[in-house]
C-alpha cells in the first residue's frame, strides 16, 4: 500500500527535525523534574515554568467544546508566558502537543488546570509539577505562519458505550463544521486526543488525529497542470519554497479542511468494540489520496513510498529522468536508500531550497547512511556537505600519549577519558550530562572507564553522542599504560562500543 504521508517515518522526521530548530530547549530528566518540586521550582530551560497540573473536571461541572484546547492558569502565570490577546502558546520541553494558555479565576498561582484528554496527550499526571515552555509559531519571511494546515484527519469513537445497544448516527458533515469551529486558531498534532460533547443526546465523543497536510499538498493537487510541470521542468517557474507533503502539527485555520470517520483501532476488548461500533458517521467524505501532480513518487529500499516535489528532487541526478518526466502527472523513481535515511536526505534538500545548507547540521551517527545516499542519488550537495563534516570530524582525530592524556586532565578543568584504546573529550557534556557534573571527573579520569560506561549506561541511546566526542586514539605503545579494571566488559557491549 502507498503511504504517501510517510507515517510510519514521523518519530524519525520528528527527532530530525528538532536537530534543526532554532529555538533549542533541553529535554527535562527525571532528576530534573523531581528538582521541581522543591521549594523554588528551578526549571531547566530559561523561559521554563513550573506548573502543578490540576484536574479540571474536578473544578467544573462541563465545560465548552471551545475549550478542548484551553490550558487554564492565573492571570499573572499569563504574563509571565509572554501572553498576547488575551492567550499564549505552552507547550512541554521535547512534546509535540501545543496548548493555548488562558486566564481562569480558579487557577491559583503556579497551577495549570488540564482536562482528561488533554493529560492522556502530553502524559502528565495530576498534583505532580512538569515544566512547560512558550511555544512560538514558526513565520515565513513575510511574517505569516509557515505551519498552516490544508488537511486535518480524525478519527471518532464514543466515550461510553450506548446505554440502549442503538449506534449513535452522527452526520459527518455536521462533525466536521463543529471540529473546525472548535480547533479554529489552534495547533493541532498527529495523535492528539480530543473529548468533545455534541449537542444530541449531550454524547461525549473521543476524536484522535490521524493526518495532517500541509498546503502545497493540496494545492498542487486541485492546480498546476501540464503545462505548469513542463515550466518547472525547464526551469522556469518561479523559485518560491517547497516543502515534502509530509507533517505532524500545524495550525487550524479557516482554509483548513476537516475529514472525520468512524475509528478503525483494534479493538481488544468487548468494552473497546463497543464504543468503536457504538457510533455511525453517515456521509464520510474520504480525502483524496492521489499524489499532488507536481510530485515525484520514489520508492525506497524497504519498499515506501514518498511523494516528493519535484523541485526538490533537482539535485539528486539519479532522479532527473523521473522529474523531467512531464508526460505522466506523477512518475515513480526507486532508490537504494531505506526509508528512514531518505527522510533525512529530504530535510537536507529542503534547506537546499530555503538557502540554508550552509547551516545544516547532521549526526554523525548517520553520516555513513547519508553519504551512502548522495552516491546512490548523484547528489552532489549532500555529498559535499558528508564531506565537509567527516573533514571537520576528522581534524580533531589525533593519536594520543598516555602521559598527555594525564597532564591534559591534571591541568585543571579537562576531561579526557579513555575506552578501550579511544579517548573522548567530555568537557563540554559536564553540564547536561543526566547523572550529574561530577561523577565522570570523580571515577573515570585516568583510567580505563569501559567497564564503567557500561554500567551506568545500559541503552543504546548514550551511544549516540560518544562520536561527537571522540578525539583519537591512544598510540599503541601506551595501551600497557593505562590502569583497568579487574571486570571486563561484555562481549554484547564491545560489540556496540
Amino acid at each position: 500500500m502507498v503511504n504517501f504521508k510517510a507515517s510510519l517515518m514521523q518519530g524519525e522526521r520528528k527527532r530530525a527535525q528538532a536537530t534543526q530548530c532554532v529555538e533549542v530547549h533541553d529535554a527535562v530528566s527525571k532528576l530534573e523534574k523531581m528538582k521541581l518540586h522543591a521549594e523554588d521550582l528551578k526549571c531547566v530551560n530559561p523561559d521554563g515554568v513550573a506548573l502543578k497540573v490540576v484536574a479540571r473536571e474536578k473544578l467544573f461541572d462541563g465545560e465548552s467544546n471551545l475549550h478542548m484546547k484551553a490550558a487554564l492558569v492565573a492571570p499573572a502565570t499569563l504574563a509571565r508566558l509572554g501572553a498576547a490577546s488575551g492567550r499564549a502558546l505552552l507547550c512541554r520541553p521535547g512534546s509535540d502537543f501545543v496548548l493555548s494558555a488562558r486566564p481562569s479565576a480558579e487557577a491559583a498561582e503556579g497551577e495549570v488546570l488540564l482536562g482528561e484528554a488533554q493529560r492522556l496527550s502530553l502524559h502528565v499526571c495530576e498534583d505532580e509539577y512538569y515544566e512547560w515552555i512558550p511555544f512560538h509559531l514558526p513565520l515565513d519571511d513575510e511574517g505569516c505562519c509557515s505551519c498552516e494546515l490544508a488537511g486535518l484527519c480524525l478519527e471518532v469513537q464514543l466515550m461510553h458505550p450506548p446505554r440502549d445497544g442503538v449506534p449513535f448516527v452522527q452526520d459527518a458533515a455536521t462533525l466536521n463544521s463543529r471540529i473546525s469551529k472548535w480547533l479554529f486558531d489552534e495547533i493541532v498534532s498527529d495523535n492528539e486526543i480530543f473529548i468533545v460533547t455534541v449537542p444530541e443526546g449531550s454524547t461525549q465523543l473521543v476524536l484522535r488525529v490521524t493526518g495532517c497536510t500541509l498546503p502545497d499538498v493540496e494545492e498542487d493537487e486541485e492546480g498546476g497542470g501540464d503545462a505548469s510541470m513542463e515550466a518547472e521542468a525547464e526551469g522556469d517557474a518561479d523559485q518560491r519554497i517547497v516543502r515534502s507533503s509530509h507533517c505532524y502539527r500545524g495550525l487550524v485555520t479557516a482554509r483548513t479542511r476537516v475529514y472525520v470517520g468512524r475509528s478503525t483501532a483494534f479493538a481488544s476488548s468487548a468494552s473497546h468494540r463497543a464504543v468503536c461500533d457504538g457510533i455511525h458517521i453517515t456521509g464520510v467524505i474520504v480525502p483524496s489520496m492521489r499524489p499532488p501532480r507536481n510530485a515525484v513518487l520514489v520508492m525506497t529500499s524497504d519498499e515506501e513510498m514518498f511523494p516528493v516535489h519535484r523541485r526538490l528532487l533537482k539535485p539528486c541526478i539519479a532522479l532527473t529522468k523521473a522529474v523531467r518526466d512531464t508526460a505522466t502527472p506523477a512518475p515513480e523513481a526507486a532508490v537504494g536508500v531505506d526509508c528512514a535515511t531518505f527522510d533525512r536526505v529530504l530535510l537536507f534538500l529542503e534547506a537546499v531550497n530555503r538557502g540554508t545548507a550552509d547551516t545544516y547540521t547532521f549526526d554523525m551517527q548517520t553520516l555513513p547512511e547519508l553519504a551512502a545516499a548522495a552516491a546512490a542519488l548523484q547528489c552532489r550537495p549532500l555529498k559535499e556537505a558528508c564531506a565537509r563534516k567527516l573533514g571537520a570530524f576528522e581534524e580533531r582525530i589525533q593519536i594520543h600519549r598516555w602521559a598527555d592524556v594525564v597532564r591534559h586532565n591534571k591541568a585543571g578543568g579537562g576531561c579526557w577519558v579513555t575506552m578501550d584504546g579511544m579517548v573522548y573529550d567530555l568537557e563540554a557534556w559536564l553540564p547536561a550530562h543526566p547523572g550529574g557534573a561530577t561523577i565522570i571527573p570523580e571515577q573515570a579520569l585516568n583510567v580505563d572507564c569501559t567497564v564503567l560506561f557500561e554500567l551506568y549506561h545500559a541503552s543504546r541511546e548514550s551511544f549516540t553522542y560518544l562520536k561527537e566526542f571522540y578525539i583519537g586514539e591512544l598510540h599503541a605503545d601506551d595501551l600497557v599504560l593505562v590502569p583497568r579494571s579487574d571486570e571486563a566488559p561484555s562481549d554484547d557491549f564491545m560489540q556496540q562500543l
